[in-house]
């Protein structure tokens, strides 16, 4: 029976291939690579020569179909891999895991090396609770309405950004959340990996003061505010609502009529206005003495 692979590879350091991956890599028939000259240089470190053919997000709707009917017709074991890191986060391949599942071909995940979880355990945030948006819009105006939507998810973001944009988006930060506490990773399992923690404009500062820190990828974590609600209006009493009535001009026995007309229990209406009546009662008496 044919079998989809997920594979995760490394995202910088070879060392983080799994023994698992490079069997599975080195027994499928076929690897669908995001760019395979990326991934030729992974498998030729590892001296595997399984073949390898294109999957990319500008081919993958073609290529998910002619391979799940290949796959359908043929027993043809399929490893899916990125150009680093957990394919189908935020790269390439979500389309052919969705349309194995539609054909009835299992799909199997060959965990390892993820930039997102990297830097989610790098972070030393403890809230549990997350959620991981990718990229977020390069214009401006889009970036900031999506920055202040995040309020409405979890307590923490996880972002990526590139190293031409990565100034953009903590500028853009420091104005939607001011202070806000984040944790910038950068060059994850490489040789020059660093993770900046504390508020967006200390990391920022640190990006105008050292140009240097504008290389590889990057990987955002916010601890964001919690988005101020409206409070709900507390409900009136029955007393409050007869009192409502009797100000526009009723008398207190057709204030009772039009809230038991409006579906108020009876009892509890006269209950309310028996109450008023002893509350005057009592503040009459005060006046008096």
């Amino acid at each position: 029976m044919s079998t989809l692979y997920v594979v995760a590879t490394p995202i910088g350091n070879l060392e983080d291939m799994t023994p698992r991956a490079r069997r599975i890599l080195g027994e499928v028939d076929l690897i669908l690579a995001e760019d395979t000259r990326v991934t030729r240089k992974l498998l030729t470190a590892f001296q595997i020569k399984t073949p390898l053919e294109s999957h990319h997000q500008h081919n993958e709707g073609v290529k998910a179909a002619a391979i799940i009917a290949r796959m359908q017709t043929q027993d043809l074991q399929v490893a899916l891999v990125s150009d680093a890191g957990t394919p189908a986060i935020s790269d390439p391949g979500a389309r052919l895991v969705a349309a194995a599942h539609e054909a009835g071909i299992p799909v199997v995940a060959v965990p390892g090396p993820s930039a997102m979880a990297a830097a989610l355990s790098s972070s030393g945030f403890e809230e549990a609770a997350f959620a991981f948006y990718g990229f977020l819009p390069r214009k401006p105006t889009e970036l900031k309405a999506s920055l202040k939507a995040l309020q409405e998810g979890p307590p923490l973001a996880v972002v990526y950004e590139s190293p031409h944009r990565v100034k953009a988006l903590l500028t853009a930060l420091a104005e939607v959340f001011p202070g806000i506490r984040m944790s910038l990773s950068r060059e994850l399992t490489k040789v020059h990996e660093q993770t900046l923690r504390g508020s967006v404009e200390t990391v920022l500062d640190a990006f105008r003061q050292d140009e240097g820190l504008l290389r590889g990828e990057f990987v955002l974590v916010l601890s964001l505010p919690r988005a101020q609600k409206a409070q709900e209006a507390e409900p009136l009493s029955l007393e409050a609502r007869l009192m409502d009535q009797v100000v526009k001009g009723f008398s207190l026995r057709e204030a009772q009529e039009a809230l038991v007309a409006a579906g108020h229990r009876k009892n509890a209406v006269y209950a309310a206005a028996l109450s008023l009546k002893t509350a005057a009662a009592e503040r009459l008496a005060d006046s008096q003495n």
